[in-house]
Order: structure tokens, then sequence, then C-alpha cells
């Protein structure tokens, strides 16, 4: 090593130690040019990019290091630990497996090749791992609670059981294995045991926002509307939502609104915003002026509801209001209870002249009844596997005397040669090219009998419109 090179590396380190990041960045990019794959100035340079955050730039410097030095053990634990921060999960793999070769049952090595073999979806090798970790470590609570976590994700719910409960008896104060053992409980649809854990769960810490979270959702699902909706507002403090507004002008039911403004705005899915606008009328009717903010995908069919006197998208400018209220919060504000979710007539309404348009499709099949399916949901939603099915699966259904459309916009590769044998028989018509927006879907579904679909916004769709809906939901379905 030359001794400018050495000077310099003395010099960066100093910088490094008064926590001059920056300056100690730039002697090592100095490094560099004269030695591109300088290890040590590698090595230091991601160092500070972690330090800063940028974990994409940090384990990029790292992994080229690795490459280039025999690194320490921790430095390579280190390494890994970035590689995972910055979703390089086969990278982190091969680091944390360099650890494992010189200390085979480092634990927290082991911990780090599973989590990152489960973010690649390689669940059973993870399993195999959190097997053996737990053999090595029998006494580690956290070792058991991660793989109840795996269990839960492979669907063996009883074994899951098992090793929550493993956690809790080596720990029992551990609130997190009591918040998912309840979820796994009601998983199976045993709702007062479920409850139960969550109960123990805030007896260790009222404040645990997954338990508040998971006991509303199992309360609303049971039907017990007072308290679920209660807690139900605890799901703003997860941290993983806000609705961006002050939580000073938040309306929570008490505040008089008469001839005041109050702002609705959605939060979640589509559906959600569909299935509870309706409650928005009650605000009108109580003299409020209101301004419903939806999802830019949901302007055209809502432009003109008819409970709001002013409709924006979520790009759209936010007038001046006196409240606001999120979607989802309106029946707990409004104290709604069971007898109050009747719906009598349609609360939302498709153009009239986008109805208009199927009037040459639906000529041929006047005296049929008009049946529009839909098998599957976005695949980005997290219980898509759950909800979602292969149209291969609904054909029976196809040999009723009927004729049946399809509503489904985004089509998977692994059911177009099902619809095009389907469409081929032409016992199903597919219309998904003509339904680029909801409202367009609105159109078609105002002239159907019925909608056969799994849990979806498009569900929502027809019931707001007043359509029968059959939905074809989870064994455990969402409360909602």
């Amino acid at each position: 090593m030359s001794h400018d090179i050495e000077h310099a590396l003395a010099a960066a380190q100093k910088k490094l130690m008064a926590g001059q990041l920056d300056d100690a960045a730039s002697l090592l990019h100095g490094i560099l040019a004269s030695v591109p794959d300088h290890s040590e100035a590698l090595s230091g340079l991601g160092y500070i990019a972690a330090e800063q955050g940028d974990h994409a730039r940090a384990a990029e410097f790292l992994i080229q290091a690795s490459a280039h030095m025999s690194m320490s053990f921790e430095q390579l634990n280190f390494a890994a630990q970035v590689c995972q921060l910055a979703q390089r999960h086969r990278d982190a793999i091969a680091l944390f497996e360099r650890c494992l070769a010189r200390f085979p049952d480092h634990a927290a090595s082991l911990h780090g090749v599973a989590m990152a073999l489960i973010q690649l979806g390689e669940l059973q090798r993870a399993l195999e791992i959190l097997v053996h970790l737990c053999k090595i470590q029998p006494q580690s609570a956290e070792a058991h609670y991660n793989r109840g976590s795996l269990l839960g994700k492979l669907e063996r719910y009883e074994d899951e059981l098992d090793a929550y409960r493993q956690a809790i008896a080596l720990k029992p104060r551990f609130v997190r294995a009591y918040v998912n053992l309840g979820v796994a409980l009601r998983d199976l649809r045993r709702f007062d045991e479920a409850l139960l854990q969550f109960k123990k769960a805030l007896s260790l810490d009222p404040n645990d926002v997954g338990a508040r979270t998971n006991r509303a959702q199992t309360n609303l699902l049971l039907g017990e509307f007072e308290h679920g909706w209660r807690e139900y507002e605890w799901r703003w403090r997860d941290g993983t939502g806000s609705h961006g507004f002050p939580q000073s002008t938040l309306w929570t039911g008490g505040q008089p609104i008469r001839d005041r403004t109050i702002l609705v705005h959605h939060e979640q899915g589509f559906g959600d915003t569909l299935q509870f606008v309706r409650f928005v009328d009650r605000l009108s009717a109580a003299g409020a002026r209101v301004v419903l903010r939806v999802q830019d995908a949901l302007l055209p069919l809502l432009k003109n509801y008819r409970g709001a006197a002013e409709v924006i998208g979520e790009t759209g400018e936010v007038p001046h209001f006196d409240y606001h209220i999120p979607t989802l919060s309106l029946p707990f504000a409004l104290k709604v209870r069971a007898p109050d979710l009747a719906v009598t007539s349609p609360y939302v309404h498709a153009d009239d002249a986008l109805v208009r348009q199927w009037d040459d499709l639906f000529a041929a099949s006047a005296r049929r009844r008009k049946v529009g399916i839909v098998w599957s949901g976005s695949r980005t939603h997290v219980n898509d596997h759950n909800r979602s099915i292969s149209l291969e699966q609904l054909t029976p259904l196809l040999d009723a005397d009927a004729d049946f459309f399809a509503l489904q916009q985004d089509v998977r590769d692994s059911d177009r040669t099902c619809l095009a044998q389907l469409k081929q028989r032409a016992v199903l018509r597919d219309v998904s090219a003509q339904l680029t927006t909801f409202a367009e879907t609105a159109a078609l579904i105002a002239r159907l009998d019925l909608v056969i679909s799994v849990d979806t916004a498009v569900a929502h769709l027809a019931g707001a419109l007043g359509k029968p809906v059959w939905i074809a939901v989870p064994f455990m379905p969402d409360w909602r």
C-alpha cells in the first residue's frame, strides 16, 4: 500500500471518528479513484452510507468490499444486515453463510438467513433453519415466535399455535406472541379464545396497537360494533399509515356540524370507499356541507354523489374545511349499529349515457338472466392467495341457463387458456377490454341481474348499485 493511500485512510478514519462523514467519504472516494477495488475504502464508504440511511448504496459498497477482502466475522454480519435492509436478500444469505462457515450455530446469522429466505418465498428452507435454531436455542422465546409466524404462512395452524404457546411459556410477558396466538385462533374461527388472547396482551400493555386493532377486527366480524368501531380507531397508531390531516380538526361525532364544512377522505382500497360512502348522506342530513375526497379512479363514478356538495380526487386541491374524517371512521363517529347497516335502495348510480352503450350487447339476450363474474382481485393484496380463485374453479357454474360476462380486468396468465376456451365455446363473454374505468364497469353491472364475485371492489360496486351479489369469501373472511 502506498504511503499516500495509507495517509488518506488514516485521515478518513479520523474524520469518521469525529462524525464528519462527508469529509471521510471524500477521502475514501479519492482512494477509489486510483485503486477502484480498494477493499478498505469500499468498506468504509459502505459504513458511511449505512450511517446516513442509504442502505442501497451501503450494500453495493459492502458487497464489493466482501469480494476483495477477508472480512472479520463482525464485518460480514454487518454487511449481511445492511443487504437485508436494502432488500438484497440473496446477497444477505451469501454473507450470513460466510458467517456460518466460521460459527455454524451462530443464532443471529441463522435467523438472518431464515428471514431472507422468507422474503424470497422459500418458506420450507426457512422453516428448516428455524426448527434447527429452536433445537440449539430451546430457551429462545423469539425463535419459537418466529417459527410460529412462518408456520402460519404455511397454513399449519395447529403447529403455529403450539409454537406461540412455547414462546409464551418461556416469556410470559411476550405481548406479540399473545397477539399472534389470538390472530391464529381467529383464523381457525375460535373467536372466544382469540379475544381472550388479545385481552391478555392488553393486560400487559394497554397501548399495544396490534392487540387493539386485531380485537377491533374480531369484534366487527362478530357484529359487536360498539366495541369494534371504537378500537378500530387505533389503526392510525401503528405507524403504517397517516391520514395527513390535523388531529385537532378530526370529527369524532361530538362536535356540532350544522352549517360546517366537513371533509370526508378515502382510505385503504376502492372497495372500502364504495362500501362506506353510504354513511356520507347522514352528515348532509345533519346540516353539514360535505366535501368528499375519493381515489382518482373512482372520481368519474362518484363525481355527482348525492350526499356531497363537492367531490374531489386524491390529487385535487383540498378546499377549506372545519372538520375532517376518514371514510372508515364514519361508523364510529355516527355510532352505527347492526340495524343501521340495511340499505333500502342503491346509493351509487351508473351514468345513463354509459349504460346505453351496452344496448347492442344485450339486444340478443333479452330473455336469459345476465350474470357478471369476477374470480380474482388485486395481486398485491396481502390476502390474495385466500381471496382469489382460478377461472377453472368457476367453470361448472357456466352450465347454468344464463348469459355470463367476465368483469375481470386483470386476467392472470394462468387463467388465459381457460378464458380463451370458454370464449370459443361462447359460454362466457369477455368484455374486460371495455371496462377501463369504474364508471364503465358500473354501467355494465346496471344491465345485469346478478354479480358473482370473490371479495374485491367489484362486489362492493355491485352492492352499491343495488344489484344482488353472491360473494365467495375465504374460510376466515375479512370483517368487511
